[in-house]
């Protein structure tokens, strides 16, 4: 993806965000300029003595790959309406992949929970110089507003870091969308994702996403819809295998031991499963395993998580019932051992419509996980780890895919590899 900042050029084979000549994309830049700058200025009146053009010259800025969802999606609008609230939110996924290049930093918070929603509008208290913002109004889940670009960042729900080769750490961060979109300014909106470094140094990256009840419907209204559910009849009969991806990490990274919990390897995972029928088997809002209440405060209670950890160790998550996920060394959250699936343990789930390259729609659904148990017993011995994700859908066909990181005790964990607060 080619990032909208300046001094960052990142390309990938999986996403590309291209120029677009929607004006109302163009004024998005303005509106990001502005709501950092302008409307967040208590983070960034530092800033304004700062040398930028002496910085930029090293071209070490940090980096920002919004990675879920997709330049060009399709997301479902969601239940939502002004007045009549619904959990059943639009339902996507938000994923930041945040790189720094240097010596200089982030100071994040990392852990499993970072969701600040009293800070709405304002700043992170886990992650102080994280900027989010979507140019339309959400609907929220009690039928109220929150206006177009507000800075969301306190909404996000886990942050995570690996440690990348060479100078610097990569950063990821996730939210699902529980709030519900009906565009007034056409038929796609946009999302970004912006960071401030400790040296005061701006990145960020800009996803469009479409609106086409034609693309969604046939799925869902929301995203939560936009998959099979638990207990739901079969949507099609035999259909074709997922395709299974390993976002984060990202190879060659390296990921942390970890320790007691909270302070497990604290690094972060987004698996992708993209299918063609919608017929993987997913509670998006997380309901599927008994627990949701939002009075409860539990993490497992409350709508958009996913975690399940009330199914008992190696048993599959309600919420993700055909997802298995395993690593290959001894794991603390797998009772100590390797190869035991730890599904449960993922945090948050979101869908959106994407085309693949012969033009045929399908669903792509992101799990994701910030590790908050760490790798134990004979894995300290071990130099790699392997993650196999395997998704099997309603009618059995199955999809998998593995990735092998090296394990590292340049940090304890995830999060001592950024300043804390």
């Amino acid at each position: 993806m080619q990032s909208t900042h300046s001094e960052v050029t990142w390309k990938t084979d999986s996403t590309t965000s291209k120029t677009s000549k929607n004006p109302a994309r163009a004024r998005l830049g303005l509106l990001f300029a502005f709501a950092g700058i302008a409307g967040l200025s208590l983070a960034l009146q530092p800033v304004q003595n700062f040398p930028f053009g002496h910085v930029f010259k090293k071209k070490l800025a940090p980096q920002v790959r919004i990675t879920s969802p997709l330049d060009g999606s399709f997301i479902a609008p969601g239940d939502s309406q002004v007045g009549l609230g619904d959990p059943n939110g639009s339902g996507f996924t938000i994923v930041a992949e945040i790189r720094t290049r240097d010596e200089i930093s982030l100071t994040v918070d990392e852990d499993v929970n970072i969701r600040n929603v009293g800070d709405l509008g304002s700043f992170n208290p886990q992650f102080p110089r994280l900027l989010a913002f979507i140019d339309e109004d959400l609907i929220t889940p009690d039928g109220t507003i929150i206006p177009a670009n507000t800075n969301l960042a306190p909404l996000f729900n886990i942050a995570g870091t690996d440690d990348t080769p060479g100078p610097g750490v990569t950063t990821w961060v996730g939210w699902h969308v529980l709030e519900s979109i009906r565009p007034l300014h056409g038929d796609n909106f946009n999302v970004s994702v912006g960071v401030i470094d400790n040296a005061h140094r701006v990145a960020f990256d800009r996803v469009n996403l479409k609106f086409d009840e034609l693309e969604t419907g046939r799925f869902g209204t929301s995203g939560n819809g936009l998959t099979q559910n638990p207990g739901e009849p079969n949507r099609v009969a035999g259909g074709t295998a997922p395709i299974v991806e390993i976002i984060a990490p990202r190879e060659p990274s390296a990921v942390t031991f970890g320790g007691a919990a909270p302070n497990g390897s604290l690094h972060y995972i987004q698996v992708n499963i993209i299918d063609k029928e919608g017929d993987v088997v997913v509670d998006e809002l997380g309901g599927s395993d008994g627990l949701l209440d939002p009075a409860n405060p539990s993490l497992a209670a409350q709508f958009g998580r996913i975690d399940d950890p009330a199914a008992g160790v190696g048993n599959p998550n309600r919420n993700a019932p055909g997802f298995d996920f395993k690593f290959s060394v001894p794991f603390g959250g797998a009772g100590g051992n390797a190869n035991v699936n730890v599904a449960r343990l993922f945090n948050i789930a979101g869908s959106e419509v994407i085309h693949l390259e012969d033009g045929t729609p399908a669903v792509r659904t992101v799990l994701n996980w910030v590790v908050g148990a760490p790798f134990v017993g004979s894995a300290l011995d071990e130099n790699f780890v392997t993650f196999t994700a395997s998704v099997r859908d309603a009618n059995g066909n199955q999809g998998v895919a593995s990735r092998t990181f090296q394990l590292t005790n340049s940090a304890a964990n995830g999060q001592e590899l950024t300043p804390q607060l």
